[in-house]
């Protein structure tokens, strides 16, 4: 055995990836599975969290059991809201201790190893984070309903709201409509039903359709990919002004996003040094006894 066990758990609202390490840096194994976006529901994200965790030690020979033997850095989309990081406290856990953090947070750590930086991701949803020193900043990250602007989710869920507007002959069905609206038989009233009960991750699946179409030159797409550049440059030019040294790009949506920035803006963009994962091992490494290896 070669000492403590951690877990980096990355819990977004996609899915939840863990990353399993000996305390001496010796790898034991990776594995993902379905969300652990607690904003969702704290019951299915932890045991998604205790499900992916356990899948990671078997990559390395080990078994559930060795769940009570390991330190976890829990980096989970909606722990920024505490009464949910309350509820999450309140549940019985596996592990031999936990420390709790955003996924934000944790991307964070893991992007710029541990130093000065700041983060936008943007992927089913969105956020931003700055370090400096020991203190974390966050922006945005509220959730699809009030927050996450330019997110995958709110991309996809305008494209649903331009393909009803469509439908009743507001603007131009364009390509993007029409295929949005074959996919509900162009029956609003199946849109809507599918809308009331839509998870961040629902809506989100259309968001690679608004990019086909805007390379494409769909007009639709073009305004609704403007409108996302159009709220995340804020948040950007927001973390440059609170002293950000430098800003990585994370999530599915951040290749997409970057050459549509001002380059005033792509100056201050670095790729980044490691993932979430790293960064809630970094954070899991926090609870190691005094002298441990980490």
């Amino acid at each position: 055995m070669r000492g403590a066990i951690l877990l980096g758990v990355d819990g977004g609202g996609t899915q939840c990836r863990v990353r399993a390490r000996y305390a001496d840096g010796t790898p034991i194994g990776e594995a993902s599975g379905g969300t652990a976006n607690i904003f969702a529901g704290v019951d299915a994200a932890l045991a998604n969290i205790i499900a992916v965790s356990t899948a990671a030690l078997e990559v390395g020979g080990l078994s559930a059991s060795d769940l009570a033997l390991s330190h976890a850095g829990l980096g989970l989309a909606g722990a920024n809201v505490s009464s949910f990081a309350a509820d999450l406290a309140a549940r019985s856990m596996p592990f031999a201790s936990y420390a709790l953090e955003t996924d934000a947070v944790v991307a964070c750590r893991g992007a710029h190893g541990g130093h000065d930086g700041a983060i936008a991701i943007l992927g089913t949803g969105s956020a931003y984070v700055l370090r400096r020193g020991s203190a974390f900043t966050l922006l945005g990250g509220w959730g699809i309903a009030v927050s996450d602007q330019g997110s995958g989710a709110d991309l996809g869920r305008s494209a649903l709201s331009f393909a009803l507007l469509a439908l009743d002959g507001v603007v131009e069905e364009t390509a993007l409509c029409h295929d949005i609206l074959r996919q509900f038989d162009r029956d609003p009233g199946a849109l809507a039903e599918f809308a009331r009960d839509a998870l961040p991750r629902d809506f989100g699946r259309f968001a690679p359709l608004v990019w086909d179409r805007f390379d494409a030159g769909d007009a639709i797409a073009l305004r609704i990919v403007g409108q996302g550049v159009a709220s995340v440059e804020p948040m950007l030019r927001r973390l440059m002004q609170l002293g950000a040294p430098a800003i990585a790009l994370l999530g599915g949506l951040a290749a997409r996003y970057r050459p549509l920035f001002p380059a005033d803006i792509q100056g201050h963009i670095v790729s980044p040094v490691g993932d979430a994962m790293d960064g809630a091992l970094d954070l899991a490494a926090t609870l190691l006894p005094a002298g441990a290896s980490a």
